[in-house]
């Protein structure tokens, strides 16, 4: 789940091609709104997760802090189901260009996309879109470099210093990562 409709749905999509279907079934859902607004949706009516045995959010700190929406995730959860909450600090891009080099010490979401627009060459009108040569094959390499390296890969539920992500332990849980690999 994401309520990132452009460039974090286009990833999870991608990830979702990625896993191995005989162990893993894995499926992208958007849902518009703050992250709350997200968690609050399924634990609406209409929102059954007892088909799964995990659902993941994946939200943007967005200058905002998501202690509130970590611990609606945690709550969320059932026995059937662990709802986990991945927050990316500031934003997204962290994890993207943590793909191709080390994440600076970005100030907000702007710095962040920046620096991806560099690491990728795309246009700002393109910004949001994943390349074609996107480095997948980096992702055990983005572990260690989606953090500064004064601070460590942050725990899964908690939202970590400014740069950094908790999706490695998404792509752990999915199987394309391994436990050894941080």
């Amino acid at each position: 789940m994401t309520n990132g409709r452009v460039t974090e749905s286009a990833y999870l999509q991608q990830l979702c091609r990625r896993v191995d279907r005989d162990r893993v079934s894995a499926k992208v859902k958007v849902i518009n709104g703050d992250p709350l607004t997200v968690v609050k949706e399924l634990s609406g009516p209409r929102s059954d997760l007892s088909d799964y045995r995990e659902v993941w959010i994946v939200v943007d700190h967005d200058g905002r802090e998501r202690h509130d929406f970590l611990k609606e995730c945690r709550e969320l959860s059932s026995r059937q189901t662990i709802v986990h909450g991945i927050v990316s600090v500031p934003c997204f891009e962290v994890w993207l260009n943590a793909h191709y080099a080390h994440v600076k010490n970005y100030r907000n979401q702007a710095d962040a996309q920046a620096h991806y627009l560099e690491l990728t060459g795309l246009s700002k009108k393109n910004a949001k879109t994943l390349p074609d040569d996107f480095p997948w094959d980096e992702a055990v390499q983005a572990v260690a470099r989606c953090h500064l390296p004064t601070d460590s890969l942050p725990e899964l539920g908690t939202q970590g210093a400014c740069p950094s992500t908790t999706m490695p332990h998404l792509l752990r849980s999915l199987g394309l990562l391994g436990a050894d690999e941080f």
